[in-house]
């Protein structure tokens, strides 16, 4: 069989071709998918950059940058300045 048998039953396989489609779907969108792992700020952005400019090579560039950007901020929670169960005092 040799090498040539091997290549060729590989370049008949319906599941090498899956494989090979899906590794290339999850390169191409990989800025966008660092965005959301890292919850960035402007992910719209990232997405819309990564979708249009990603085939010139330069626009992948720009939306691993933007991905890897500020985070979206983490919303404060409203504590009282009070230990738990003590009523607020209000004065007149």
């Amino acid at each position: 069989m040799g090498e040539n048998g091997v290549m060729q039953d590989l370049a008949n396989s319906y599941v090498f071709w899956v494989f090979v489609f899906v590794v290339l779907v999850v390169v191409y969108m990989l800025p966008t998918l660092i965005g959301i792992v890292r919850g960035v700020d402007r992910l719209t952005l990232v997405f819309l950059v990564n979708l249009i400019g990603a085939p010139s090579g330069i626009g992948w560039i720009a939306a691993i940058v933007l991905a890897f950007g500020p985070r979206r901020p983490a919303p404060e929670l409203w504590r009282s300045s009070y230990p738990a169960g003590v009523p607020l005092r209000r004065d007149r």
